[in-house]
């Protein structure tokens, strides 16, 4: 064999090598580059999970995904042994359950399963975190309104919000973009006013494309941030429809990204009161329409809402409330009602409801709260809020302890019975409510100024003397009264037009009633029985509102007249105010705005609707009961004292009428629980709730099925009785 024959086996070798090897080269050499084009597009820290400390989470909608999960379960729980093993076995396999009833069970077994999964305790990061990947957006709604639900249910804000919060751009110009765009959907003064207000004569920089616009000196980006979300709230509030189709400007701002961005100011000011009311506002709005909860949950706002609602601030955890409600589907809250109680979703439905309506220059979390020492000073002529509360209740009442009672022996016997159980001791002794009248008219029950529990009355006085409450109906009357809802309806006015307001907030007392009566319908008040507790020109809402209700043909509005027991009235302006009808020095100071002009004493609108109200009132059967204030209240730093509304205005000329020794801002405001103010209210919701208890147990089927055994049996003897006679 010559040496070319042995070579040639070689070559081909050679040659097959040669080409898989340049073949190889070239793969590469292409990966290479695609691998430099990726990261210059990518950014592949994010692929890089072991140098990470948390595990990062991704929200899915894959039905293969709880197969996946609980072959996971399984392959960890056959690695554990002995009584762990068993325990994870049933804890997982429970909570998987669970998780399926809840997105295929009846209404009823959802419920159930959605409390039993909020009962688990003392839970791991690890398992909690793998429950909320698994949970779908209907059940971590519903898991967010359950009382003691372990926030850890509930997944974060997606990885580019969390990103984008670490940065430092500024979110006030993306809110002002946003207001821009709105503006030019729905036109409005108020927004051009502000925009002209704070950024008109800021100079946009000219150069890197990364740079900043500067912002007001005056103003920090929080600030300014806050400021933003009002003018977006006070746009949507204005212009919002009952279908998300129709409303242009929410529209625009969910195509803008409103959600993220929100989603992202919280995580930039995380727990700061302002920014979470300021946000709160806004999602209340958004909450109405039901095909924004993917987005909600999406940008982890329902963990966020879980959050809020457990704060001690009474804004935030009703505005919560309002917003779970909403996207669950359970009610239905417009814009200016807010759910005080309960604020957790109940399975056992309310058997009453507690209206609350404020006067003016007031609010749903103003004019309610305890009696402080804020009420004793000058009114000024701008709104208050719960800020400008600064009482330390506690403080003042251990400095008059000494100055409580006139006989010291006395003192030191009451403060050893509050020790005792024993009732019968205090048997020799009346203990006096707070507040007590200087004059009462038609009034039917002459212990009413008397504690009837005595021990638990000196007991509540101390207590409640210590604990003050920003609403006492949401924290007071729960205690003391079970099956209640409590409802607050806000609407925005003021006392001078020295203040700017916008051109459509100004409406009469007639608009007034028809907003919160078509508030009230959607939310399905007078359904159960209603009581309403109104304050100064609140008053004249109610009783429009139940006049109009009573003349409609509408039946959703005869059954809230029909369900209305009772209406309290603070203060209430019947026959008008003399405020409205100052001297003309004092009204050029005061400058009364649109809303005191309404109140003209003995004016013809005020007198006929008085007229009217009566007349309903004796066919419907409304229980009436009114308080009028008899101090003057001081206004403005040059404490003017004004009566806001002589007694005989505020008597209704039916039912129980009280003069108190209060001005017009504290006749609503109970010291304690045993103020009048509250014991009466405490009477009349007692009384509700016992009759329709009553009512529904009568109207029972068992009623209805023993009845007609009765019947059957009585007819029986009849029949026997009549052949033992033949």
């Amino acid at each position: 064999m010559s040496l070319q024959d042995r070579l040639k086996p070689l070559i081909k070798i050679l040659k097959v090598v040669s080409l898989c090897g340049s073949s190889v080269l070239i793969v590469a050499y292409h990966c290479s580059l695609i691998n430099k084009s990726i990261k210059n597009i990518v950014n592949t820290n994010v692929l890089d999970v072991e140098k990470k400390f948390t595990a990062e989470y991704i929200y899915i909608d894959d039905p293969s995904y709880d197969a996946t999960m609980k072959l996971e379960h399984t392959r960890e729980i056959s690695n554990s042994v002995g009584f762990s093993r068993i325990w994870k076995s049933l804890k997982h396999s429970l909570a998987w359950k669970l998780l399926w009833v809840c997105r295929h069970g009846s209404k009823e077994q959802r419920n159930l399963a959605i409390d039993q999964l909020a009962a688990f305790k003392n839970n791991k990061s690890w398992d909690c975190l793998r429950i909320a990947q698994a949970v779908d957006k209907n059940t971590a709604v519903l898991l967010a309104h359950t009382y003691g639900v372990d926030l850890r249910y509930f997944l974060p804000p997606p990885l580019h919000v969390r990103r984008a919060a670490l940065t430092s751009e500024l979110l006030s110009y993306t809110f002002k973009d946003m207001i821009n765009y709105v503006q030019i959907v729905n036109p409005h003064s108020c927004i051009q006013h502000f925009l002209s207000k704070y950024f008109v004569n800021l100079q946009e920089q000219i150069g890197e494309v990364d740079s900043s616009p500067p912002k007001p000196d005056n103003l920090s980006e929080k600030e300014l941030c806050i400021l933003c979300l009002d003018a977006l709230h006070h746009h949507i509030f204005l212009f919002y429809q009952k279908s998300y189709e129709n409303d242009k400007s929410v529209n625009t701002l969910h195509k803008l990204g409103l959600l993220p961005k929100l989603a992202e100011l919280m995580l930039r000011y995380k727990h700061d009161t302002e920014v979470d009311f300021a946000v709160l506002k806004i999602l209340t709005v958004l909450s109405l329409y039901n095909n924004l909860l993917n987005d909600f949950f999406q940008n982890g706002l329902i963990g966020e809402l879980a959050r809020l609602l457990k704060s001690k601030d009474v804004r935030l955890a009703s505005s919560a409330a309002v917003c779970l409600a909403n996207l669950s589907g359970e009610f239905c809250y417009r814009p200016g009602l807010f759910l005080l109680y309960p604020l957790y979703r109940q399975r056992k439905t309310h058997t009453c409801d507690t209206l609350l309506v404020h006067g003016l220059r007031g609010g749903v979390f103003v004019t309610w709260r305890q009696r402080d020492k804020k009420c004793a000073e000058p009114v000024g002529i701008i709104e208050v809020t719960t800020s400008d509360v600064d009482c330390d209740p506690c403080e003042e009442s251990t400095g008059d302890k000494n100055n409580r009672y006139l006989d010291p022996d006395l003192e030191m016997v009451l403060e050893q019975f509050k020790e005792l159980e024993d009732e019968k001791l205090l048997s020799s002794y009346e203990v006096v409510l707070n507040d007590i009248p200087i004059e009462a008219k038609r009034d039917i029950n002459n212990d009413i100024l008397l504690a009837k529990k005595k021990r638990v009355a000196l007991l509540q006085e101390e207590e409640d003397k210590c604990s003050h409450t920003h609403c006492w109906p949401k924290d007071w009357l729960p205690k003391d009264c079970s099956n209640l809802r409590i409802l607050g309806f806000n609407y925005w006015s003021k006392l001078s037009d020295w203040l700017e307001g916008c051109p459509l907030q100004n409406a009469d007392i007639v608009a007034r009633a028809e907003e919160l009566a078509s508030a009230l319908i959607d939310a399905e008040v007078g359904k159960k029985n209603v009581v309403w507790l109104a304050h100064s020109m609140g008053g004249l809402i109610v009783k429009q509102l139940l006049v109009d209700g009573a003349q409609k043909s509408d039946e959703a509005y005869k059954i809230l007249c029909q369900n209305t027991k009772a209406v309290l009235f603070y203060s209430t302006p019947h026959k008008g105010s003399a405020l409205a009808t100052m001297p003309r020095a004092a009204a050029s100071i005061l400058w009364p705005s649109q809303d005191v002009k309404q109140l003209q004493e003995n004016s013809p609108e005020l007198l006929e609707l008085h007229e009217l109200f009566l007349k309903f009132a004796d066919k419907f059967n409304w229980e009436t009961i009114s308080f009028a204030e008899t101090l003057p209240t001081l206004i403005t730093a040059f404490k003017v004292p004004v009566h806001f509304v002589e007694p005989y205005s505020a008597d209704l000329g039916r039912g129980v009428f009280y003069q108190l020794p209060l001005d017009h801002l504290s006749i609503c405001k109970p010291a304690t629980r045993q103020s009048i103010l509250y014991t009466t209210v405490l009477d009349i919701l007692q009384q509700a709730t016992k009759c329709d208890v009553e009512m529904n147990y009568t109207e029972s089927y068992v009623y209805r099925i023993v009845n007609v055994i009765w019947l059957f049996i009585s007819r029986i003897v009849n029949q026997l009785k009549s052949t033992m006679k033949d």
